[in-house]
């Protein structure tokens, strides 16, 4: 298989096979990327489609040098994410107050599954949002260090720091909320 890199210069240069292998590549990260930042699954799905519109758009400007693919397609997400976040905070507030307890589920999940994955989301709400995103992307996504570093403008020795301590304090949410010892 082509690498992310070799399928983002030739969509760059028109070809539009090569970017259906991109977005085959990173729908299920982008994706869980969104659910897990935002437990909506429209609006994890309109996010995941802007970000593969907003990548074609410019994937002309990306630059191997200075990144990873995978990690300048992440960038694009976070960014995407913020600006979703902010301009949406009082209708989000609302809306996670009367969806409270109605969280979308995958089809045929069983209810034990609907409950950890509900757990841990909240819990995921109580770090600190680099740590949350840290948390997200590499576990959640499957990014490595490196892309999760150049993805939030860090090295990796503070990523690796930040994973630290907030998987400490998302065990500790956890063990307080009753899903551990």
């Amino acid at each position: 298989m082509e690498s992310l890199e070799e399928l983002a210069r030739r969509t760059a240069e028109g070809d539009l096979e090569a970017f259906g292998a991109i977005y085959r590549t990173l729908l299920d990260p982008l994706y869980g990327y969104f659910f897990w930042n935002l437990s909506s699954g429209a609006e994890a799905e309109d996010l995941t489609e802007e970000v593969f519109l907003r990548c074609l758009v410019h994937i002309g400007k990306y630059d191997p040098g200075k990144a990873p693919f995978r990690a300048w397609v992440f960038r694009i997400a976070r960014n995407l994410l913020v600006d979703h976040l902010r301009r949406s905070a009082r209708r989000e507030a609302k809306k996670a107050r009367e969806m409270e307890g109605h969280e979308e589920t995958p089809p045929g999940e069983d209810l034990e599954e609907e409950e950890r994955r509900r757990a841990v989301r909240e819990a995921l709400r109580e770090l600190p949002p680099t740590q949350r995103q840290v948390v997200i992307m590499k576990y959640f996504t499957g990014m490595n260090n490196a892309e999760v570093a150049s993805a939030l403008g860090k090295s990796e020795g503070a990523v690796n720091a930040i994973q630290h301590r907030a998987l400490r304090k998302l065990g500790d949410v956890l063990v307080r909320r009753g899903w551990g010892e």
